[in-house]
């Protein structure tokens, strides 16, 4: 078996499934990768069916203000959550859906809070979904002229004489350079004097659209990271910023470290995160080109970075184990609630750091996780099934004496350590009885194993 292929399979989706590792076998590695890389030629119908008929998630502002502006804002909030839910378990346009999932917690924003509920449902389509295999500096622009982001950090009221650091702060520290960047205080200070009057049109017809507000721009000369801005400048002071920190070799480095960790490992070799960014300042920040660096097959193939599987996010979780047992999905808004309670609902993280990608954030929470691949599989789920014909074919041609090595190819493509394996099939070995509601336990003890936590 290619190990590589494997890690592709795995790395670039929201959860393995047999039928990905036999498209990815059948097209060879770099097809599959290229395949990927351009989701549009990719027939996703069918997940495109249903997301269309959630109204709100093509709505303009105005159209999203005239409908639900009056309080009644609770369909935006979940019709954007499950459109997140129904993409990751059903899209075929899997990679396209990890990237968006990254994008999402780098540009974070809390869909909760106030107009919010509304507005994040344009950046999403415009800013994250729109850019997410583009261009680093085209989406940094978008989001910085993105209603939901001005509104979020606050720079809608950042006015001179006055100036609100937090979208500066934010956008050097978190978007750009990394809290490590090469810059000081004084460069927040003068960042935000050129964001003055960088606000939102909150008028009935152009409700959520960008606006420059000259009256409330500070005109004065700034100097930041050393370059002087001459005085008299409008808009062209914070797009000089923005332009400045695309390019800036640091931002490149930043973006590919977290990008490479995001999809490899959490320490992703020093020498790789070179040439991931050596791809962004070659290309002017095209994600593709960083991908393709990223999920090359020697790189794969390497065990440096997988010496520490990633540990997955509740989301991750949940999707994966959905998407395995090809889960028959007619309410989400009983998925929602368990991922409240494993605590990563989408859209709902407060900090602007995002949800955060590392095993000490979600390592110990288990008992969630467990709860659920039992009510899962024993059908206790509201609107959420494992039908019996999933079943029969992953038991279909299988003694019970070699279960468990059938059940690590169906959830992992046999990547389960032998440990691993024998626990499950001592388990099994002692069930009075195989059949379904016996078997079902069983497929909720190995989605509860350890290793199945990680990828």
């Amino acid at each position: 078996m290619d190990s590589a292929l494997l890690r592709l399979v795995t790395h670039t989706s929201q959860g393995y499934t047999e039928a990905d590792h036999a498209e990815a076998l059948d097209l060879g590695y770099d097809r599959f990768l290229e395949r990927h890389l351009d989701p549009a030629s990719i027939d996703d119908k069918v997940a495109q069916q249903f997301v269309q008929s959630l109204a709100t998630l093509e709505m303009s502002g105005p159209e999203l203000f005239a409908l639900y502006g009056q309080g009644n804002d609770h369909e935006p909030v979940v019709q954007l959550r499950t459109a997140m839910l129904h993409r990751s378990v059903h899209s075929k346009r899997q990679l396209f859906e990890r990237v968006v999932e990254f994008w999402t917690d780098h540009f974070n924003i809390d869909q909760v809070d106030g107009y919010l509920r509304l507005l994040k449902t344009v950046d999403d389509r415009e800013v994250i979904r729109r850019h997410a295999l583009g261009r680093f500096p085209e989406m940094l622009f978008a989001s910085a002229r993105s209603a939901a982001m001005l509104f979020y950090l606050d720079n809608h009221i950042n006015v001179g004489g006055a100036a609100n650091e937090n979208y500066a702060r934010e956008l050097m520290e978190l978007h750009t350079l990394g809290v490590d960047g090469p810059y000081v205080e004084n460069d927040v200070r003068e960042v935000a004097r050129c964001f003055t009057g960088w606000t939102i049109d909150f008028s009935p017809a152009n409700w959520g659209a960008f606006r420059f507000e000259p009256s409330r721009h500070d005109y004065g000369s700034k100097v930041v990271f050393g370059h002087t801005i001459p005085a008299g400048g409008g808009t062209s002071d914070a797009e000089y910023v923005l332009d400045f920190l695309a390019r800036h070799p640091s931002t490149a480095h930043f973006v590919s470290r977290k990008l490479t960790a995001w999809m490899l490992g959490y320490d992703p070799p020093e020498a790789l995160v070179s040439r991931v960014a050596e791809a962004y300042l070659a290309t002017g920040g095209e994600v593709r080109a960083m991908l393709r660096v990223i999920l090359a097959h020697d790189v794969l193939a390497g065990a440096v970075p997988f010496d520490t599987r990633k540990h997955k996010r509740p989301l991750h979780f949940v999707v994966s184990l959905l998407r395995q047992t090809r889960a028959r999905i007619t309410e989400f808004g009983p998925l929602q609630l368990e991922l409240i309670r494993m605590g990563q609902v989408p859209f709902n993280w407060s900090p602007p750091d995002g949800y955060p990608d590392s095993v000490d954030a979600w390592g110990t929470s288990v008992l969630e996780r467990w709860s659920f691949a039992a009510r899962l599989l024993g059908g206790e789920i509201d609107g959420v099934s494992v039908p019996s014909a999933t079943l029969d074919e992953l038991r279909a041609g299988t003694a019970q004496g070699v279960i468990a090595e059938r059940l690590s190819a169906f959830l992992t493509g046999a990547a389960m350590p032998a440990s691993a394996v024998q626990r499950i099939q001592a388990y099994a070995d002692g069930l009075p009885s195989f059949d379904e509601p016996a078997f079902r336990e069983l497929i909720a003890l190995a989605a509860s194993s350890p290793s199945y936590q990680y990828y």
